[in-house]
């Protein structure tokens, strides 16, 4: 009997206490699987069973597939680990001139560009790969090219662009003919929407706790919208056990799976050897005492127990993962859980991990409970404490419509504010939804990040003459604040023609014409040249526009528009709107 006889027991035993609704395992040797089981359920709601035929979402196990779509044209020489992508993307500019003539496949899959994770530059966000790239030379990097290891979605995003570029393919029909097909991967695949519900699709949860870190029962987690830039290329797979035996298989075997060979073995060893040094600490440092990690390509490495571990995971919307394997023994472990942020995920694949090799236990799932439960208590206390100094009796200093617009900085969807129920509320535009800004002090408020389980403090900034003119934004916490600066308003056609004319001041013989060519509208005072106006207001009452430190605030009646203040500093002139003869 191997020690594969209680196993089964062992996973079953483990998912009610970390709350995890379901999991399915596999490990293999060569080309035998050694082990393949599902536990639990798929769809709590309706007491599905998990199989070994569930998809899940795969989150970052898709970049292992991404490199491995380099690597296919790297074997055809289309592409090489350490040649310049400029040469087959020449429109592809970095924020650092060193690292746009510089970098390769290698320095972007291994996550050593320079650039911090800026993942708001384009979650979720429906937006053109093409496009995307122009955006890209706008991100400041927080190191220097190749300094040091920084985790990188937006470059598998980009990595995607690549591939298509050189093989004339969309990606996701690229790994569908050249490695889903190739492998009988049939069940995976890189969908721009969620799974339809009518196939056997894991559901995602995350354990919902109360104040003291008690685990009161589970909450779906719905999958998001996939769009092609996001999670694209770094995160969108959905695959089943059964698949995923075939691509644990492949990297196992060096490049082969059964009589299929998808690249040769020099060229798939690439992705699995050390890049970049990881820093070390967290959990896998104070349950295993490592102090060195890597990353390849594609791929973590990391030594254990006497091996090297070659592995990845994965984390989005209620799924955890993890695939890896030994390259010397040819063995590895496949798990999948429908649990958010699951420390099950580790357990299991540790706990294989030592079966597949013979090692002697440790049992990994007491271990784990030994950190986390402490942890998930620590954190749950956490939210009940103010995370913020506040200062008291500090009101805004505009009013909260004051706020409302929408702000653009370069490199970022717009930063978006409305007044809801008396509340202020904000958003990236295209990419998350509306949710709470909470009022600090002064025109500072704190800002709830869906879907990121994080706050930002946000910073109103006025211009000269008192108006909310920016907000200053922590998107990337590597980096200073972002600054957005507020959008002009686009004002309705038949205000724009209700604005035209000439307005007399007080002024004897000073007047202000008000034009507009080709949708702009612009200023002429008297004896002077025409300046480009932007609006800043615009309600039922009045209407604000403004050139340079000049503001135009036009009053808004019955009888239409008839009356402007003009206001500059050190002056105030009331005008009316003259009359022709």
């Amino acid at each position: 009997m191997t020690r594969w006889h209680d196993f089964d027991r062992y996973v079953q035993d483990a998912l009610p206490g970390w709350h995890c609704p379901g999991v399915a395992v596999a490990v293999v040797r060569g080309d035998e699987v050694l082990y393949r089981a599902a536990h639990g359920l798929r769809d709590v709601e309706r007491q599905l069973p998990m199989t070994p035929d569930t998809r899940f979402a795969m989150a970052s196990v898709t970049k292992s597939f991404t490199a491995m779509s380099v690597a296919l044209l790297v074997d055809e020489g289309a592409l090489g680990w350490d040649r310049p992508v400029r040469e087959a993307v020449p429109e592809l500019i970095l924020h650092d001139a060193v690292a746009t003539a510089n970098l390769t496949p290698r320095d972007m899959l291994s996550h050593r560009t320079g650039l911090p994770r800026h993942d708001l530059a384009a979650w979720r966000l429906d937006l053109p790969r093409a496009e995307f790239v122009k955006r890209l030379r706008h991100l400041r990097p927080s190191a220097g090219f190749r300094e040091r290891y920084q985790y990188n979605n937006l470059m598998y995003y980009v990595m995607a662009h690549v591939v298509e570029r050189v093989s004339g393919q969309r990606w996701e029909d690229f790994v569908r003919e050249r490695i889903f097909e190739p492998l009988g991967m049939t069940a995976s695949n890189l969908v721009p929407e969620p799974p339809m519900p009518d196939l056997e699709n894991a559901l995602g949860y995350r354990v919902d706790r109360d104040d003291d870190g008690v685990a009161r029962g589970l909450i779906a987690m719905p999958f998001g919208a996939h769009t092609e830039i996001s999670p694209g290329a770094a995160g969108a797979l959905f695959s089943t056990l059964d698949d995923q035996i075939r691509w644990l298989g492949v990297h196992a075997n060096g490049g082969r799976w059964g009589d299929t060979r998808l690249v040769t073995h020099e060229t798939c060893t690439q992705m699995h050897l050390p890049v970049m040094v990881v820093p070390a600490g967290g959990p896998k440092t104070a349950l295993m005492g490592n102090e060195l990690y890597a990353y390849g390509m594609g791929w973590s490495v990391e030594p254990y127990r006497g091996h090297t571990v070659v592995q990845h995971g994965g984390n989005v919307e209620g799924h955890s993962l993890m695939v890896g394997f030994v390259p010397r023994e040819r063995t590895g472990v496949v798990v999948l859980t429908n649990g958010a942020r699951m420390p099950l995920r580790d357990a299991l694949f540790y706990e294989a991990l030592d079966r597949a090799l013979d090692l002697e236990s440790r049992d990994w799932n007491a271990r784990f409970h030994g950190l986390f439960d402490e942890a998930f208590r620590a954190m749950a206390r956490g939210k009940t404490t103010a995370t913020r100094e506040r200062i008291t009796d500090a009101a805004p200093t505009r009013p909260l419509d004051a706020f409302n617009g929408a702000y653009a900085a370069d490199g970022y969807p717009d930063f978006a504010v409305q007044l809801e129920g008396g509340e202020l509320q904000a958003r990236l535009v295209g990419s998350l939804d509306w949710t709470p800004l909470r009022h600090l002090h002064f025109d500072v408020f704190e800002w709830d990040v869906v879907g990121f389980d994080s706050r930002m403090v946000v910073r109103f900034l006025t211009d000269e003459q008192g108006s909310i003119a920016a907000v200053a934004v922590p998107i990337e916490p590597e980096v200073d604040d972002a600054t957005f600066r507020r959008r002009a308003i686009e004002l309705p056609a038949d205000v724009v023609r209700a604005l035209l004319g000439t307005y007399d001041t007080t002024l004897d013989g000073l007047s202000i014409t008000i034009g507009e060519q080709a949708g702009t509208l612009y200023a002429t005072q008297t004896a002077s040249t025409p300046e480009e106006l932007t609006a800043y207001a615009f309600d039922e009452h009045m209407v604000g526009l403004r050139f340079e430190r000049t503001r135009l605030d036009f009053t808004r009646s019955a009888d239409g528009i008839q009356h402007l203040t003009i206001k500059s500093p050190g002056l105030t002139l009331e005008a009316r709107r003259r009359v022709d003869a």
